[in-house]
């Protein structure tokens, strides 16, 4: 299902799932709007999806006044926002809670759970303010829903995400936008790739014996954000090689 001529903002776009997302999205006709921190990861995003229209938002979204202004770049660009895809998070090596610091805590926070609010309550304001509907969907994790050691401000950070997202969905329902929370697995980014032996340690603990590639979840979240499913609402999208179910 095509989401021809939707305008799609996407955070976190320069690299890994963000930017598979966005190739997706252009795949399937959307117009994108890549938010990120690093410059030229967007335009090579951009690149990869054939968006020479693309609009490209260096932005710290950290900063819910800026994030309000990317919103503003998007309507006098575009003139409408059909999705807001809250992509960008982060994550520390592992620790014990017991050896975590307050500023690592306070980085997670930031990031993950602010960065991720800021992006979608704007978005919902303005989506609301057109009165067409919408979709929303935020980048969860499945650590959420099976913990894993040493990530304590990680998980904590990303399952308020998902109580956000939940929330929304609810209170979002009866304006006919539609909030789902993205849950990946173990995914095979160029980042997972570069570091010695990760990947082949995580896919000892999924059913299916393999990561999950970042193009995989791109197609997922296009599709999601099609007409296909305009019912879809509150959900869980998880693809994680069964890491959940183990």
């Amino acid at each position: 299902m095509r989401i021809d001529d939707k305008v799609v903002v996407i955070t976190g776009a320069e690299s890994g799932i963000g930017r598979a997302i966005a190739v997706a999205c252009a795949a399937q006709g959307a117009r994108l709007a890549l938010a990120g921190l690093d410059r030229s990861g967007l335009r090579e995003t951009a690149d990869l999806a054939g968006g020479n229209d693309s609009l490209i938002v260096p932005v710290d979204i950290c900063d819910r006044a800026v994030v309000a202004q990317l919103y503003d770049k998007i309507n006098a660009k575009f003139g409408q926002l059909d999705a807001v895809v809250a992509n960008a998070g982060i994550t520390l090596p592992k620790m014990s809670v017991l050896d975590m610091n307050d500023g690592d805590w306070d980085k997670m926070v930031s990031v993950n759970l602010t960065e991720t609010y800021n992006t979608v309550i704007v978005g919902a304001r303005r989506l609301v303010a057109q009165g067409r509907g919408g979709s929303i969907i935020a980048t969860g994790s499945s650590t959420v829903l099976r913990g894993m050691a040493g990530l304590t401000p990680y998980i904590a950070t990303k399952a308020g995400v998902h109580g956000l997202m939940r929330q929304l969905a609810l209170e979002l329902a009866s304006h006919r936008i539609r909030v789902n929370t993205l849950v990946p697995g173990t995914t095979a980014t160029a980042l997972a790739r570069s570091l010695p032996g990760h990947l082949e340690a995580a896919i000892t603990a999924l059913p299916m014996g393999e990561p999950v590639e970042p193009e995989e979840l791109g197609r997922f979240v296009a599709f999601a954000l099609s007409n296909a499913m305009p019912h879809m609402t509150g959900s869980n999208l998880c693809i994680d090689s069964g890491r959940i179910i183990a």
